[in-house]
């Protein structure tokens, strides 16, 4: 009689308590985590159409702001998308940063960054004078070399960044160069950084990955 009753008492309980209906999925693909805080629902990112003319629509003044903004960015990398919007008009005010020796280092490199995306003749002699110039820190002369090497065409490439290559005091910056050089031009420029790196000795470490894109031994 006793677990009886004690079954009876149990079962009201139980259905004296409020139910709960399944959580409604949350507005815009939301989803929602133990503490409540909202979490974009996991899917592929929409797809974007690249960039490549400028953006004509844009004043002076605003192509001017966005590239002063981009020189700034400090976080979140410019894309080449970005850079690529502002178009020629953009050159002028990158290569007031690149010639100005007061500039910071970074800075002067994120304009050679835009000069290499957006191109054009002046842009290309800004880079290859950066890249040859044994006066330049070694973060304004590497932007430059990698900017060479994407600017120019690859069949220029041996001729521009050569004396980079075979002739810059900085042992660093010939490694950029057979780096660059490798990346983009490995079937003109090969002989040429593995003769380099022969002629490097112990420095030869720091040609691995442009040896390596060559196919030699280490």
């Amino acid at each position: 009689m006793i677990a009886l009753v004690g079954l009876l008492v149990i079962g009201a309980a139980a259905s004296a308590a409020p139910s709960r209906s399944p959580a409604a999925a949350p507005a815009n693909g939301l989803t929602v985590n133990q503490r409540n805080v909202f979490r974009p629902a996991s899917g592929a990112a929409p797809a974007r159409t690249p960039v490549t003319v400028s953006d004509e629509t844009l004043t002076d003044e605003e192509v001017r702001a966005l590239a002063v903004s981009n020189l700034g960015r400090i976080d979140v990398p410019v894309t080449a998308d970005e850079w690529r919007s502002l178009g020629p008009r953009a050159v002028p005010l990158l290569e007031e940063v690149v010639v100005n020796r007061d500039a910071l280092p970074s800075r002067r490199a994120a304009a050679l960054g835009g000069l290499a995306v957006i191109g054009g003749g002046r842009g290309q002699e800004l880079l290859i004078e950066s890249a040859r110039s044994e006066d330049e820190p070694f973060a304004v002369r590497a932007a430059a070399i990698h900017g060479v090497a994407r600017a120019v065409e690859a069949r220029r490439l041996v001729k521009e960044l050569g004396p980079v290559l075979e002739g810059a005091r900085d042992p660093s910056a010939r490694a950029a160069a057979a780096e660059a050089l490798t990346r983009r031009a490995p079937r003109s420029a090969c002989a040429a950084v593995r003769a380099q790196a022969d002629r490097e000795g112990e420095g030869r470490m720091r040609f691995e990955r442009a040896l390596q894109r060559c196919g030699a031994k280490q």
